[in-house]
């Protein structure tokens, strides 16, 4: 997932040329909200002036950076003079591209930026399993916490879903066992037990949490609570 952060509507459709599929944003707030929104690692188009605020894009990736580490952010902006202040405030920008150079020029570092900062996720997610045990009748088996979005019920079995990037698994367990088995584990409903580090939003008037890959899960009264008691951050009522 690609985002631009970019006041002016041309250089915004100069951007798409060579950019196919971006989120596109001219208020900081709205983009902020989006990004955070989004668990999965992105890369972030800034300008560094927004509606005359010359360091409006550089206050913006500062308070990205206070929730995500990974995210490759990409300076395109005409104040080449303030290169230096994007390392004194220390946001790790991976390339500062001059919207004033020749157009030759910026679509080549354009498109060198982005090949990078891909380049730069694959690793990420390539990182270190993060390997969890959990009982499979007799039997134990190891699933990736990086991988493992949600677990669901088999109904009228002893088998669970256990749902990953790779497909899913069926094991024989019960939701309250893996519930209880991870801290990261959150049960929000009698068939349904989620990954926090896999929500995007949650719904709260709907009683819908959303998962960083679009799946839709029903939260119930009775696990409710545990919502709140994790601290979910994305909140929507």
């Amino acid at each position: 997932m690609i985002y631009l952060l970019e006041d002016n509507l041309t250089q915004q459709k100069r951007i798409k040329q060579y950019i196919r599929h971006i989120h596109t944003f001219t208020s900081p707030t709205h983009l902020l909200s989006a990004v955070l929104k989004d668990k999965t690692p992105k890369i972030i188009l800034l300008e560094l002036e927004i509606k005359g605020v010359i360091y409006a894009g550089l206050q913006t990736a500062q308070l990205i950076r206070k929730n995500d580490i990974i995210s490759p952010i990409i300076i395109v902006t005409t104040h080449c003079e303030l290169s230096w202040h994007t390392f004194q405030h220390h946001i790790s920008a991976l390339d500062f591209i001059d919207k004033s150079q020749p157009e030759s020029a910026f679509a080549q570092q354009l498109k060198s930026a982005i090949y990078t900062a891909n380049q730069v996720l694959k690793r990420y997610d390539k990182k270190s399993p993060n390997l969890i045990t959990i009982r499979n009748g007799a039997h134990l088996v190891q699933f990736d916490l990086n991988h493992l979005s949600y677990v669901s019920s088999n109904k009228g079995t002893h088998y669970i879903n256990v749902f990953t990037k790779k497909g899913v698994s069926k094991i024989r367990n019960t939701i309250k066992t893996i519930a209880s088995s991870h801290e990261n584990f959150i049960q929000i409903h009698a068939s349904f037990c989620i990954n926090r580090d896999f929500i995007k939003q949650y719904l709260k008037s709907e009683k819908i949490i959303e998962l960083t890959d679009g799946t839709l899960l029903p939260v119930t009264r009775k696990f409710q609570h545990h919502l709140i008691q994790f601290k979910t951050p994305t909140i929507r009522t």
